[in-house]
């Protein structure tokens, strides 16, 4: 009886102690797979990034292969001495540099091929942090860390190249002080122009006014234009762009009317906003439709965030506002 007893009780506590003990990670699909983030927190941090979305990114190792889902970020990578192994897929702003062409094309912001970029292994995944927050934890969950950028402004640019330096473990000196020469540059060659201007950023099915917080507001401001739409209030979720108030767009008569085209087929998107433009009484009492004074703006400079491209749209803004005055 006591023998009995005996086993009893050590059966019990060998049952216990197997409960206790650690688990088989092995043996369950869940317990197996560890997030980007729990692989960092387990192992020393070489490297910590705060992103343009305020999120702070911890690398346990340098990043090596580099994925990019916008043409600005592919194109900082490059300038400072970088290279991806995956990139946007080709659109209208074409892909610079060259060198970049042989990277796999992943889809872009709005549409991500999450196959391709997984077979890529890549470190880091560079996005939008507009577009892509949402997508952060299917990104991570495929093992890469994930770097949110974006620009609504010419100092946002300059951001945008420190916080992929400090990635790469780059100096962006040269390429802020490049901006800063041309802005100066630009303001000299502008000063005393006021050209009444209204920047359209067109799709399909709808235009939207560029308001002086967003990227392509910026440029117009300190190129020496006068945004027309300043006063207009951003429409909800997309507060850089405003709704098409024509009677105040007629009020305040723009000299020049700018037009960034988004998505879909472009030559379609010009010549239906032109259409409208030249049929409605409204539009076509503006000093800009007057003298056909409607420009498209080439889409590797507006309408997306240029990169380091940005001193290139600079000089286009303001030899576009100079037209008019002449």
């Amino acid at each position: 009886m006591k023998k009995f007893l005996f086993i009893s009780i050590l059966s019990l506590l060998l049952v216990i102690m197997a409960a206790c003990g650690p688990k088989d990670v092995t043996s369950s699909g869940s317990d197996s797979e560890t997030s980007s983030k729990q692989k960092v927190s387990n192992q020393a941090t070489v490297l910590t990034v705060k992103d343009m979305s305020g999120r702070t990114v911890k690398f346990a190792k340098k990043p090596e292969r580099i994925i990019t889902l916008t043409n600005s970020d592919m194109g900082i990578v490059y300038a400072l001495g970088g290279t991806v192994i995956g990139r946007q897929t080709m659109d209208a702003s074409g892909v610079e540099p060259s060198a970049a062409l042989k990277a796999t094309e992943v889809g872009n912001t709005h549409d991500l091929n999450l196959e391709k970029i997984a077979s890529l292994t890549p470190d880091v995944i560079i996005a939008s942090s507009e577009q892509n927050l949402k997508d952060v934890p299917a990104l991570e969950g495929i093992g890469a860390q994930v770097i949110l950028t974006g620009a609504n402004s010419i100092a946002d640019i300059k951001k945008q190249e420190a916080i992929l330096a400090q990635l790469l473990g780059k100096d962006a000196t040269n390429l802020e002080q490049e901006i800063d020469t041309k802005v100066a540059a630009i303001n000299e060659k502008q000063k005393g122009k006021a050209v009444r201007a209204l920047l359209i950023l067109g799709a399909p099915g709808s235009n939207y006014a560029a308001l002086p917080n967003s990227l392509s507001g910026d440029i117009l401001e300190k190129a020496g234009g006068i945004n027309v739409a300043k006063d207009f209030k951003g429409v909800e979720n997309f507060p850089q762009y405003a709704s098409l108030n024509i009677e105040k767009i007629v009020e305040s008569d723009p000299e020049v009317i700018f037009l960034m085209i988004h998505g879909g087929d472009e030559k379609e998107t010009e010549l239906a906003f032109q259409k409208e433009m030249k049929q409605n009484d409204a539009w076509n009492s503006t000093t800009a439709v007057k003298n056909n004074n409607i420009v498209v703006l080439p889409a590797d400079l507006f309408g997306t965030n240029p990169g380091i491209r940005i001193t290139k749209a600079l000089d286009y803004m303001a030899n576009e506002l100079n037209q008019v005055t002449k």
